[in-house]
Formats: C-alpha cells, structure tokens, sequence
C-alpha cells in the first residue's frame, strides 16, 4: 500500500520517527494514522525491554539497540580509550574513559573539585588509544 507524504509528516510531527520508519508504520497499519502512532509508541515503549519488529512480535537485538545495548557500547569504547592527565610531561593519572564517565556519574562534585584542582595546577588532559587493545 502507498501512503502519502502528508501522513507521513504527521506522523514524525507526533512522535520521533525517520521517513522510512513512519513510512513503513503507516504501511503495516494499513495507512492508517491513529494506528500507526498506536504501533509506534507501543515498539518505543517497549525498547527497554529489546524491540519489537512490525509485526509486534519479540526479537532481540545484535546491533546494540536497546538502551543496555547501547550503554554496554559506550562503556566498551570507553575501554578502549585512556585519560591522561599530565604535570610538566610526567603522567599524573592514566584511566580507562569509561572508569572516569563512571566515576562522574556517582561522584560529579569529586570529578568537579579534581577537574578544577587539575587545571589550577596546570595539568593537561588528553584522550589517547588504548595501548594494551
């Protein structure tokens, strides 16, 4: 079935969808609107739990699109990369990305007060590769 642009960009004005995502709501919904949103925010919804194809059948994701899905990548890109904190060319800190994101997410005021105290001593920051992947 062929929908319209004018559903189409009704349907991305009411909820966050691409073209051919809203395209193709519309089209499993038989082009109609109300049940088209309907579908869309039940497989939004339930993204936290894994998503849902069209068909609103239950299928696990490979490609890291859930939210754990997404939070165990960054977490693994952020192991990958370190954190260098250098005074006069001498390492003062050498961490993992990630042990430093989780270290502001549970303590932001530390990570603040050491952000601070390393700039008032004229440290430098840098994110380089990790050596040892």
């Amino acid at each position: 079935m062929k929908v319209d642009l004018g559903k189409i960009d009704r349907l991305r004005a009411r909820i966050d969808l691409g073209y051919d995502e809203a395209a193709a709501y519309l089209e499993a919904a038989g082009g109609d609107l109300v049940q088209a949103l309907i579908m869309a925010e039940r497989d939004i919804g339930s993204a936290m739990d894994g998503s849902l194809d069209l068909d609103g059948g239950q299928r696990e994701s490979t490609d890291g699109s859930t939210w754990t899905g997404r939070l165990a990548d960054v977490l693994r890109r952020g192991s990958e990369m370190r954190l260098v904190v250098e005074r006069d060319g001498a390492n003062v800190a050498y961490m993992p990305v990630s042990a430093g994101l989780v270290g502001a997410i549970f303590a932001p005021e530390l990570a603040a007060v050491g952000a601070i105290l390393a700039l008032a001593t004229r440290c430098t920051m840098r994110v380089e590769p990790n050596p040892n992947e």
